[in-house]
């Protein structure tokens, strides 16, 4: 464009770059090129500063506008209250803190004069873990009665410690009752109203939507305000019922630490449980679980990862995807999901859909958690549709690796290489595996091991793959082992006695048999054999079951396991494929006692 009295030379106006020296250059050369600037000093002093005023004004206003640009979305907001904010358009209420749960019973000893005793809901009892007491309380009114002097409970209690909040009702348009503290376990909540004076209250429930509510339906709702507190809301009168004027309104709650109380398994009673004074010793508590499932309230990327799949979903579970989303964004112990319908079933079960759930750091589902789920998932499913809770089958890897590695390019110790190889594959297993429908990829494994440090000059890496068995001590059973992957069998035939170094598609670890130490394998025939060891030579003993090595089942019949060592006793086979997929229910594997490194110096010399 050419310059001239009514035109503005615009060709060197850089309007992208918005970094403040940039702006500040680009002014400079704006300015320069203007005919009436043409004999201007623009590094003099006056000239300078309004230069730097510009400069700076233009880049704090580029600032704020790309800040709230990206306060504006989901996915590239920062703030807290931004992303709860885009979290309720979505009608998705983040987590709260969770309390670490423990299951004690505890007994004592009383005149029994005026029971039955009520033990109060609230009541606590206290722990240490790392040096710090936290309190765990009942979270509901107990009652207890005995036939003699001595009295017994039996109890879940969680960390933390109850208080109310109260609010008088004024009927103003959206008026709001919050809850005071941020560490409130939401689960604790109990919505209490007094309506004309009277002393006994109406309990009102909680519900996440909308279904099955009527103007009587007396229901909160809960949801997190932009301060990241909880508030409590009630309808209208038209979809659940709204408290009366000058009603008072009490909310109960839990205050808690989160997992900070993982790990008590020492507790004291903290309170008389007679309430009376006629306790005629100390009480007596012991532990049957251990507190546990702590959790801290839901971050920023979980409410990130979760709000969009959760409004996907829609309170409802149609999908096999649907089930992993709504159970893990209902209950924080869960770790993985799956679920698949009837009709993949062997045999077929039309109407059913199964689903299995791995817990964090809990071995198994207990009855209870299945009870929770199946209500949680029968309100959210199709019609005619029932969920049935099976156990996942766990499948795991067994890693070994002898590495080597050049003493010439690193001061690390043998021991510390061994440490990072380690490192990296519980790395490896974290990103990749521990969940359902993983494959472990043998290559990919090779490569994290010669990759985990620079002076690695190469591996020899094995892995075979193993079940736990849940043995029956000391009775002779039937076993059926299920790898759900082809086994090896190209491996050749060895009949009867053999030296211990003979390689075998499937072998146990050693355990006690008839007062024998034994163990288990296959010669490659589809027999399976127990084989006890002496001089260096496996004996064989006789056949104990058979091995299909095509479906990889393994059937042992009237096996007597008196003992093992170790917390379980292992199945190890080598899988056809050196590639493992697992199917359905199976969650794959590599634990830290799966992993077996070996380290070899070598001297690489130019």
């Amino acid at each position: 464009m050419a310059s001239s009295n009514n035109q503005v030379n615009l060709n060197n106006l850089d309007v992208v770059d918005l970094d403040y020296n940039s702006i500040k250059a680009s002014l400079k050369n704006f300015l320069r090129n203007q005919s009436q600037f043409k004999d201007y000093d623009f590094d003099g002093a006056n000239m300078q500063t309004l230069l730097r005023l510009l400069s700076f004004n233009t880049h704090k206003l580029a600032f704020i506008t790309n800040m709230a640009l990206n306060e504006a979305h989901l996915d590239s907001a920062q703030l807290r209250s931004s992303i709860l904010s885009h979290a309720k358009d979505l009608n998705y209420n983040p987590r709260s803190i969770r309390s670490s749960r423990a299951r004690i019973s505890a007994s004592f000893e009383a005149t029994s004069e005026n029971q039955p005793y009520t033990i109060d809901k609230g009541s606590t009892f206290s722990a240490v873990v790392k040096n710090t007491s936290y309190a765990f309380s009942l979270p509901e009114t107990l009652v207890v009665a005995s036939a003699n002097n001595t009295f017994e409970l039996t109890t879940d209690i969680y960390e933390g410690f109850f208080v109310k909040d109260s609010y008088l009702v004024t009927g103003v348009d959206n008026e709001r009752f919050k809850i005071s503290n941020k560490n409130v376990d939401t689960r604790s909540i109990v919505v209490t109203v007094y309506e004309d004076g009277n002393a006994i209250g109406d309990t009102y429930v909680y519900k996440q939507t909308l279904l099955d509510v009527n103007a009587q339906s007396k229901v909160y709702f809960l949801q997190t305000a932009e301060d990241g507190y909880y508030e409590i809301l009630f309808g209208d009168n038209i979809i659940g019922r709204l408290p009366k004027n000058n009603a008072t309104l009490v909310i109960d709650y839990r205050i808690s630490a989160g997992p900070a109380a993982d790990g008590a398994s020492q507790f004291a009673m903290d309170f008389d449980p007679t309430g009376r004074d006629e306790l005629l010793s100390t009480p007596i508590v012991e532990t049957i679980e251990p507190s546990r499932n702590g959790q801290e309230a839901e971050s920023n990327e979980s409410v990130r990862y979760y709000a969009p799949r959760s409004f996907q979903v829609q309170e409802r579970t149609v999908v096999d995807h649907d089930y992993s989303v709504a159970l893990k964004a209902a209950f924080p112990e869960v770790n993985v999901v799956h679920a698949y319908g009837g009709e993949e079933a062997n045999p077929p079960r039309m109407g059913k859909v199964f689903v299995s759930v791995d817990l964090t750091n809990v071995d198994g589902l207990p009855d209870s958690k299945i009870s929770e789920y199946t209500r949680f998932l029968r309100r959210r499913s199709p019609f005619g549709i029932d969920p049935l809770f099976i156990e996942p089958d766990y499948l795991f890897v067994y890693v070994r690796s002898l590495v080597r590695y050049d003493v010439n390019i690193t001061t690390n110790s043998p021991e510390r290489i061994r440490t990072l190889v380690t490192n990296a594959i519980t790395a490896y297993n974290d990103v990749n595996l521990n969940d359902f429908q993983t494959v472990y990829r043998d290559s990919q494994m090779c490569r994290t091991v010669d990759f985990s440090d620079t002076s690695i000059v190469s591996s020899i890496t094995d892995s075979r793959m193993y079940k736990k068995l849940d043995v029956i001590r000391e009775k002779a059973s039937n076993y059926v082992i299920d790898y759900g992957v082809p086994i090896r069998d190209t491996l050749p035939e060895v009949i009867g006695t053999h030296k211990i170094n003979r390689e075998h598609a499937f072998r146990s670890d050693t355990f006690t048999h008839n007062g024998t130490a034994v163990h288990l394998e296959d010669v490659g025939d589809g027999n399976v054999r127990m084989t006890k060891r002496q001089n260096n030579i496996d004996i064989e003993i006789g056949k104990v079951g058979t091995i299909d090595y095509a479906s990889g089942i393994v059937n042992l019949n009237n096996l007597n396991i008196q003992s093992f060592s170790g917390p379980a006793l292992r199945l190890f086979a080598y899988p056809k494929d050196k590639d493992i997929k697992a199917t359905k229910n199976q969650i794959l594997g590599i634990e830290s006692s799966g992993i077996e490194i070996d380290v070899e110096e070598i001297r690489i010399t130019e």
